[in-house]
């Protein structure tokens, strides 16, 4: 049996998925790239070692330089950004970057921002991104430009600004730092104060009177490229893992199958509706009139099926109507008159060609006094 579906019945709809990767530098070496002066040579300058093919170290630079390190306008820039009008303070190009490919089959759309998380297994040092293109560390670290313990002066600088606090008080137990930022005071958590490496490292970013004030950035992170470029390391960067997640845009499709009290209640096995006539017999469930002689007809098309709302008569032995149904079964073994088992729904577009089919976990009797609605759905 064949039914038209209205358009209002089908939808669609797209969601994000996200599937979690883990990698290292077997899978993705560190290109360590830099500029190099004078004409390119293809003889003499510098190719990335550990690849399977040719990279020249300063041809990268440059193209990266050229695509996400040179501002060519708001409308224009490439990449996300905390402060769209802070080209400088959050795309600064140091003399070395540190470039980490992700093949695109395994970020699909993009890398999700705010997944990514690096450690430098040499140093044990833990990156991770902003989820606005930056690399951070985990824990906020800002740089100690003077600290004076007498007058609790202390100036810390982020991105090449300086910003002074005065300290009221700090528990070297509990690591709380209570600063005052001009009128605004707050307590802060610091986990690591060196003044050898001129480093203050806190529990979380520092926010002052309700601001934050963004910490040191070590690179960017371009999201849709899939590559991680490290800027701001003090020292190389090796060996490595990288946790992030995958995007990926399903667009789901959903149909609603109305079936009708009375329709789709026919089985189509012919095994369910071979029938015996003799030449004075009119089975009355179907469209076959009076056979002679008598023989076995096999009905095989749902047309041949007629439906009766009752049963009045007899068949072979047996005697009785529907309502005699449950002592009388033998007139219908299989339930195919009196009610169905849906177990499979095909689609078919308007040439008459499938083009899905739904599979029903477990065979639905369709009973013939109520309505039934299937939901179909499926991806591509």
């Amino acid at each position: 049996m064949l039914k038209s579906i209205p358009k209002s019945n089908i939808s669609r709809r797209s969601f994000k998925v996200y599937k979690k990767f883990t990698a290292s530098q077997a899978d993705y070496p560190v290109i360590k790239a830099f500029s190099e002066s004078g004409l390119f040579d293809s003889e003499t300058f510098t190719k990335a070692t550990g690849l399977s093919e040719d990279v020249f170290v300063h041809l990268l630079y440059k193209s990266i330089e050229k695509k996400y390190y040179t501002d060519n306008g708001l409308l224009n820039n490439y990449g996300d950004f905390a402060n769209d009008a802070n080209f400088s303070g959050e795309r600064e190009l140091g003399t070395n970057m540190y470039v980490i490919k992700i093949a695109q089959s395994k970020f699909g759309e993009k890398i999700k921002p705010g997944s990514v998380r690096i450690t430098d297994t040499d140093s044990s040092e833990v990156f991770s991104d902003s989820g606005k293109g930056r690399i951070v560390s985990t824990n906020p670290t800002y740089t100690i430009v003077s600290a004076d313990f007498f007058t609790g002066e202390l100036i810390l600088s982020i991105d090449s600004v300086n910003y002074t606090f005065t300290i009221t008080s700090f528990d070297f137990e509990t690591g709380a730092a209570i600063l005052t930022y001009g009128s605004d005071t707050d307590t802060e958590y610091l986990t690591s104060f060196d003044l050898e490496s001129s480093t203050a490292v806190f529990v979380a970013e520092l926010e002052i009177g309700g601001a934050v004030i963004s910490q040191n950035d070590y690179g960017n992170i371009f999201y849709s490229d899939g590559m991680v470029v490290f800027t701001g390391l003090s020292s190389d960067i090796n060996n490595y893992t990288i946790e992030y997640r995958a995007t990926q845009t399903i667009h789901e499709t959903e149909i609603l199958i109305e079936a009708k009290a009375g329709e789709f209640n026919y089985s189509q096995n012919p095994s369910a509706v071979d029938v015996t006539v003799s030449g004075s017999y009119d089975f009355e469930t179907t469209a076959i009139t009076n056979v002679s002689p008598a023989k076995t007809v096999k009905i095989k098309h749902y047309n041949d099926i007629k439906q009766k709302s009752s049963y009045d008569g007899s068949y072979g032995s047996t005697t009785g109507s529907w309502n005699d149904y449950d002592n009388n079964f033998l007139s219908d073994p299989t339930g195919s008159y009196l009610t169905t088992y849906v177990s499979t729904i095909g689609i078919y577009d308007k040439d008459g060609d499938m083009v899905a089919v739904a599979k029903l976990p477990q065979p639905f009797k369709k009973l013939p006094d109520y309505d039934t609605n299937f939901i179909i759905r499926f991806d591509t």
